[in-house]
């Protein structure tokens, strides 16, 4: 069971809330800007505290030794300068263990993206990138601010699939968002006003 009060600037952004987020299933939070969406997931990732109540991961707190890569949490895409986009997934699959290979060939990232540094990328090919390397390292929840931007309709749909895809295999995804094509891909859509 989930209970939070997260605070957001000087004021409380969300009221209380009461809810469990299970595995295997799409939860999408739709609400207009500064409704406490964005705040939501940083209190489940353990980002920040809730004001009061209690967050739980699998009986655990997050952050806490216990729940210790249970959660990925996705938001604005952040990479080293200086790296190519081949680098940053060769670094990731030593901490993770994942083959990107397939990821790659998911995410139409070919040899000229992997080899270009991530400012040459355009908007849409980072948050591609960003997608790819973040989506499938190991955990048992994945909580998404806003996956959908940057990305054409095409790319957007092929994101919505991916989310069952990856709910069907056992994950929590939890997101905000603002797409219709990504609420469609959801089991339950949590209205925070």
């Amino acid at each position: 069971m989930l209970t939070i009060d997260a605070d957001y600037g000087h004021s409380a952004a969300l009221g209380h809330l009461n809810r469990s987020f299970n595995a295997g299933r799409v939860y999408g939070l739709k609400g207009p800007n500064g409704a406490g969406k964005s705040t939501l997931l940083q209190t489940l990732s353990g980002e920040i505290a809730p004001l009061n109540g209690t967050v739980f991961i699998d009986g655990a707190a997050p952050g806490s030794a216990a729940a210790a890569g249970s959660v990925i949490s996705v938001g604005d895409p952040v990479f080293l300068p200086d790296l190519t986009v081949g680098e940053h997934f060769s670094l990731l699959s030593r901490r993770s263990g994942v083959n990107f290979a397939e990821v790659h060939e998911l995410w139409a990232i070919d040899d000229a993206i992997r080899n270009s540094a991530v400012s040459s990328l355009s908007s849409g090919q980072r948050q591609r990138v960003y997608l790819a390397a973040q989506l499938y390292q190991p955990a048992k929840a994945l909580l998404i601010d806003e996956p959908e931007r940057h990305l054409d309709h095409t790319w957007t749909a092929f994101l919505a699939e991916e989310l069952r895809h990856l709910a069907a295999n056992g994950r929590c995804v939890v997101l905000a968002s603002h797409s219709p094509a990504i609420f469609a891909a959801c089991d339950e859509v949590v209205k925070i006003s």
